[in-house]
């Protein structure tokens, strides 16, 4: 039997956008006692939800340089669930990397692929011999990522690309901030849970 604080489960993990816009909004919804899940991606915020291992859901659904984010998309497709709400933050990406690494040691940036959308032209003009690439699972979460960089699980040749709070939580060394294509860059997120039968 779980106590009166509710579960909220996160497409992102510790220190990503969507921590952020769960913390700066959630309580608008009156869920004020309440603690995160982070579940990387949206399709395990469906299966948490429907497993009644989580009260809500929230994820992002749009962003205003990148569009409609596809996973979101797809994890939504045939489930039976309401949005409760929406909200959007103000995103600003920043480059980071091993605390034991350079730039030039940097062989390929791991990221979302909303934010290779959103920093597109930027990446391309100030990173362009780097490669680029996106991972599946749990992985397609730059928060995870970046925690896998911390504890050198993965290679100190891989940097990823998101919120610069990542960086002061894992001990990265941010190489560049700003790399959103326009400062107006805004992500919205819904709130949601399973629709009662």
């Amino acid at each position: 039997m779980r106590n009166s604080s509710k579960i909220v489960g996160i497409q992102g993990g510790r220190g990503s956008f969507n921590e952020q816009a769960a913390l700066s909004n959630l309580a608008n919804f009156g869920i004020a006692d309440y603690q995160l899940e982070y579940l990387h991606t949206t399709e395990n915020v469906f299966k948490s939800l429907e497993k009644q291992k989580i009260d809500f859901g929230q994820f992002a659904i749009r962003n205003s340089l990148g569009g409609e984010v596809d996973e979101s998309v797809e994890a939504m497709a045939g489930r039976n669930f309401e949005i409760l709400g929406s909200y959007q933050i103000k995103i600003a990406h920043a480059l980071m990397i091993s605390p034991k690494a350079q730039i030039t040691d940097i062989k390929t940036i791991v990221t979302h692929p909303q934010v290779l959308r959103q920093c597109a032209q930027n990446l391309k003009k100030l990173y362009g011999d780097i490669k680029l690439d996106v991972c599946q699972g749990e992985l397609i979460d730059p928060a995870r990522v970046a925690e896998l960089i911390s504890e050198e699980k993965i290679s100190k040749s891989i940097a990823t690309v998101s919120n610069r709070f990542l960086a002061q939580i894992h001990n990265l060394k941010v190489v560049a901030e700003n790399l959103q294509d326009s400062d107006e860059n805004f992500t919205t997120f819904l709130l949601v849970r399973l629709k009662e039968v």
